[in-house]
């Protein structure tokens, strides 16, 4: 059986539309990160769709000089989470893993609906959870950035080849084993 067509087309683009997203397909979205499975049922995770243009414009000034590509989204959704809104057992925290969860099932659904999808860390955290309302002790875990595909005209050069590249991961075996660890998982030293 082939993997999900939906995993297997979503790829990190940037070539955005400016062009609108209609309330019910932000809506489908949401609900697909709301079935998202989580421990105890405690949903963990809490997204905030930002779509108002002045909001939005106060996010997009939080965002990283290597984010410019995002400013022509006409949304962004952040996801929240906070370590006591879900499950700790011993040294464990679920909230990441359940908001992980989330996030994937938010972006294949995007995926099915013909956005592009593209999870962001290049942002200041702290500026942008007050462009957004969000309480000191919460973590503005990721920002996820929608748009319909667009126009390739104003990206950099390495962004282009990007979008254009092949989708490199690596092999199986040193992501997964069977029945007991494998020290081929253990991530090669960066150079």
């Amino acid at each position: 059986m082939p993997i999900v067509k939906e995993i297997e087309q979503r790829r990190a683009k940037r070539a955005l539309a400016a062009k609108a997203i209609t309330e019910e397909v932000l809506l489908r979205l949401a609900e697909a990160a709301h079935m998202a499975p989580s421990s105890l049922n405690s949903q963990s995770w809490r997204m905030i769709t930002v779509k108002d243009p002045e909001a939005l414009d106060k996010l997009k000034e939080t965002l990283a000089p290597g984010n410019y590509w995002a400013r022509k989204a006409p949304i962004i959704t952040a996801f929240v989470t906070n370590p006591t809104w879900g499950l700790i057992l011993g040294d464990v925290t679920f909230t990441p893993f359940e908001l992980g969860m989330a996030a994937m099932a938010y972006q294949i659904q995007a995926v099915a609906e013909g956005l592009y999808v593209h999870p962001i860390a290049g942002y200041n955290a702290k500026e942008a959870k007050e462009a957004l309302g969000i309480r000191n002790e919460d973590t503005l875990q990721t920002l996820i950035v929608l748009g319909y595909p667009g126009d390739e005209e104003d990206l950099s050069e390495k962004h282009l080849e990007s979008e254009h590249s092949p989708r490199i991961r690596k092999s199986l075996d040193e992501v997964a084993c069977f029945d007991h660890w494998d020290e081929r998982l253990i991530p090669k030293p960066k150079k």
